[in-house]
């Protein structure tokens, strides 16, 4: 099994209204066939991101909660975020995600897909910078983070996923930059490519919680344009050995009205050979547990 995790930060399913949710009156195809008809009115599992704690939920709890199947609210004792400070740190060094994928598949098989500009690593370097949940896992793991260089070789891709950001740099994939659908189909099909290389690789879409909380909603409709069109191309390239999970942290882009987190459930999509072991799930704790035990099944057999 091959598996191909891409988090969207802050995507919820919300309310068919298109005065307050920018997927109302955004054509998503792709997201409509991956949701089973409707990304509004869903025959795929809605998972509860609220983790049973009182407040709007955050993203250093939903993240690290999503990647260890444990309840980092409760943990924390409420809600936290947005960036993971000493506790979950902890917390998160007790086991996650990405130190599963390094145990059972080392390093060559798990791959971080998020390209990052000079700068990010420059603040790294100075310890200027805070990573969220999945970056930090991903970095204290020893897990490469990818550099322009190896954005322009085809190694990673855009976190805008259409990568208008960094043409406007002048730095282009292979191939050259084309911006709108037409790029972020391209960065798509990269993207499944490389998932085909690899046992674990996870891609992380900070750029939709950005844009949920900026509730620009020309802004908001352009970028899931580009995430349906970057579906699509995940989907046209996806090998047969790979499966896809899409799912979130909490909801925000799918309400524009205020311009912060809400309560919605947020979206579990899946294709591929080991997608219908994620049926049953019904909240953002159970996404880490399935992967396992199908890691673990896996390492049974080998």
């Amino acid at each position: 099994m091959r598996l191909l995790f891409i988090f969207l930060d802050g995507v919820g399913h919300g309310v068919p209204d298109p005065t307050v949710n920018p997927f109302a009156d955004t054509p998503t195809p792709t997201l409509d066939q991956l949701a089973g008809g409707s990304f509004l009115e869903p025959t795929t599992p809605q998972l509860d991101a609220r983790l049973g704690m009182p407040g709007l939920p955050q993203s250093a709890t939903g993240q690290a909660s999503l990647l260890t199947g444990r309840n980092a609210a409760h943990a924390m004792g409420r809600h936290y975020g947005p960036w993971p400070g000493p506790t979950l740190h902890t917390f998160l060094a007790e086991g996650n995600l990405f130190q599963r994928a390094l145990h059972h598949f080392g390093t060559d098989g798990v791959r971080w897909a998020s390209a990052y500009p000079d700068g990010f690593f420059q603040a790294l370097a100075r310890r200027a910078l805070r990573l969220n949940a999945p970056a930090h896992c991903a970095h204290e793991a020893g897990i490469e983070l990818p550099t322009l260089d190896a954005y322009t070789q085809g190694e990673a891709v855009a976190a805008d996923l259409d990568g208008a950001a960094f043409a406007a740099w002048g730095v282009a994939p292979p191939g050259g930059s084309a911006t709108g659908p037409e790029g972020a189909h391209a960065a798509g099909v990269r993207l499944a490519q490389l998932a085909s290389q690899r046992a674990f690789t996870f891609l992380d879409v900070w750029t939709t919680d950005r844009a949920g909380h900026a509730a620009d909603v020309h802004a908001a409709r352009t970028l899931i344009t580009n995430l349906d069109a970057f579906l699509a191309g995940v989907l046209e390239a996806r090998g047969e050995h790979v499966t896809l999970l899409v799912t979130s942290d909490h909801g925000n882009l799918e309400d524009l009205t205020h311009g912060r987190h809400t309560l919605a459930h947020v979206p579990l999509l899946t294709q591929g050979p080991q997608a219908d072991a994620f049926a049953h799930a019904r909240s953002i704790l159970d996404v880490a547990p399935v992967i396992e035990a199908q890691w673990r099944e896996r390492a049974g057999n080998a």
